[in-house]
């Protein structure tokens, strides 16, 4: 038998053991529990978690994963203040976890401590796919921490996740793993056995400015654009570059020059955080390929909202002969910013193009984790993002 999936979730942020009790209560009214479970949490940042977890696990005697976010989605909507549990369930379901600490101040033996912890708990199956939401969002180090993940685990497992967040307050977020609250740590479930994973990422913007190479890069820092201060590139389209919305509205299109002429419909986005006045520098929420090529992207609430339209209408057409039992859903803060009062519509179309028996969980980022189309083999490679939307099926 495949997987069976339930949601179970509260917004009772005053009385965090009540809530944990009653969403353990909820998925346990349409779940019957089989061989192997997993638990997926997502909660507000104003949750006290101990007292969450503590009443989830009075009522689930499930491991558990997850982190805190800047708003959260399910079957019932989009909401800013609950904690939101997918439960995944099956006979056939194989199940590896880990999780490595101190993320910030060692990546690679943070990330491989998680790897080795998740995979010995597989035994000989071999992971399918995997979910990491890495606490990375203060640190600029996501792309880095999901290279030596893919170094570990191999290209041909997609990975799925997001950045944790904090509701905008750019202070401190926090992972959830079995029993504990962590920070500054990498989280990691392994999943294998008898599934078959979907994971399609699509953003909405297009790209619509001068073609440019970012000739001088340093991680996430462009420095110059066509040898000049990377500034003077943006400043032939941004309006006011001291009001960080508005500067956040036009990220960069990064062009794979390897997708030949897809390679516009395909580009990942880049989002600006701010320039240093005095060198021109300009501080992205990702790394910047050396020698990248790049535009400007442009992006409406109506073209956002494509973007989700675009990733649920992939996904039903790549997982069209076999049916899917639940959807994992990561979509970007700033999507959120830009949506404003429209942001509910997000999880709104995804919800009016599935079926009703699709459990969906899942949480605005800091960032999102995804190959483009897991199903064909040019954009197979994972990847992370910035203002896009990664839909996980299974």
């Amino acid at each position: 038998m495949g997987i069976q999936s339930a949601i179970g979730y509260s917004t009772n942020l005053d009385e965090p053991y009540e809530a944990g009790v009653e969403i353990g209560a909820m998925v346990l009214r349409e779940l019957h529990l089989k061989t192997s479970s997993i638990g997926i949490l997502f909660a507000n940042i104003d949750f006290h978690f101990e007292k969450l977890l503590k009443g989830i696990h009075e009522k689930l005697d499930i491991p558990l994963i997850g982190c805190t976010t800047a708003s959260e989605a399910n079957n019932e909507g989009y909401f800013e203040e609950s904690a939101s549990l997918m439960v995944v369930t099956s006979d056939d379901l194989k199940i590896g976890l880990g999780i490595g600490q101190d993320v910030s101040k060692d990546h690679e033996k943070a990330v491989c401590s998680a790897y080795e912890a998740a995979r010995a708990m597989l035994n000989d199956a071999e992971p399918k796919l995997a979910i990491t939401f890495p606490d990375s969002a203060l640190t600029g180090s996501a792309d880095r921490i999901l290279n030596i993940l893919v170094n570990q685990i191999g290209k041909e497992v997609p990975i799925a996740g997001g950045i944790p967040g904090d509701n905008f307050k750019f202070s401190q977020t926090y992972q959830f793993y079995g029993n504990s609250v962590y920070t500054d740590s990498v989280p990691l479930l392994l999943l294998g056995g008898n599934i078959h994973p979907t994971v399609v990422t699509r953003s909405g913007w297009i790209p619509v400015g001068q073609k440019a190479v970012a000739t001088k890069v340093s991680g996430n820092i462009i420095l110059e654009i066509d040898n000049q201060p990377a500034i003077e590139y943006l400043k032939k389209y941004i309006p006011d570059l001291d009001d960080p919305v508005v500067m956040g509205s036009f990220p960069l299109a990064i062009l794979d020059d390897a997708l030949g002429s897809d390679k516009v419909k395909y580009c990942v986005i880049r989002s600006p955080f701010f320039y240093n006045k005095e060198n021109g520098s300009v501080v992205y929420l990702g790394d910047i390929p050396q020698d990248a090529t790049i535009q400007i992207a442009r992006g409406s609430r109506e073209d956002i909202l494509d973007g989700m339209r675009e990733a649920i209408a992939m996904l039903k057409e790549r997982a069209k002969d076999r049916a899917f039992n639940c959807l994992l859903l990561f979509s970007c803060a700033a999507r959120k910013l830009m949506l404003g009062l429209d942001t509910e519509k997000e999880i709104e179309i995804a919800l009016n193009e599935l079926p009703d028996h699709v459990s969906v969980n899942g949480f605005y980022t800091y960032g999102e984790i995804g190959p483009i189309d897991s199903s064909i083999e040019r954009l197979k490679q994972t990847k992370f993002h910035n203002t896009s939307v990664v839909l996980c099926a299974l």
